[in-house]
């Protein structure tokens, strides 16, 4: 299992538009790996991957709860990116924990995203996307996001 948060040397922060569905982090794994992301983790009873998040202003103030987040990938050979979750069509869950609390397991079920399918491969040509639509944009800085170590594996990948 691996670590994949905002701070990982192959993720790229981005400040997104406000008003419309734009990337926040880019995920691309290094060069000869693939990254896998599972949809059910020992952890919890519901399905789901566990995402920790604080997402703030430049303001240090939780971006507003009617927040939309949603993973999409991009493969070389497609003209958009995919969706590969379900659309959150608000944060409340995160902004109503602290990321102590997020982690704790008798809260990580409110804080699973639903993948489509039972896992993600994510190849090293690939991009996985963590995208925002929210009305104020997020400061990374200020913000913090992390995908649960035990639903994620770094895998050799040649292609």
């Amino acid at each position: 299992m691996v670590s994949v948060s905002h701070l990982s040397d192959f993720v790229t922060q981005q400040t997104n538009v406000t008003g419309t569905t734009t990337p926040i982090l880019e995920i691309q794994p290094e060069n000869g790996t693939m990254l896998r992301f599972r949809d059910r983790v020992g952890q919890g009873s519901e399905k789901g991957i566990p995402v920790v998040m604080k997402l703030k202003d430049a303001g240090g103030n939780e971006l507003p709860t009617d927040t939309e987040v949603i993973f999409r990938v991009l493969r070389p050979t497609d003209d958009e990116p995919v969706p590969v979750s379900q659309k959150e069509d608000n944060i409340a869950a995160w902004n109503g924990l602290s990321t102590k609390e997020q982690r704790n397991e008798e809260n990580i079920d409110q804080t699973k995203m639903n993948l489509k399918g039972d896992r993600v491969n994510v190849r090293d040509k690939d991009v996985l996307r963590v995208e925002a639509n929210s009305s104020t944009a997020i400061d990374w800085g200020n913000s913090e996001f992390y995908f649960g170590r035990e639903a994620v594996e770094e895998l050799p990948y040649e292609g």
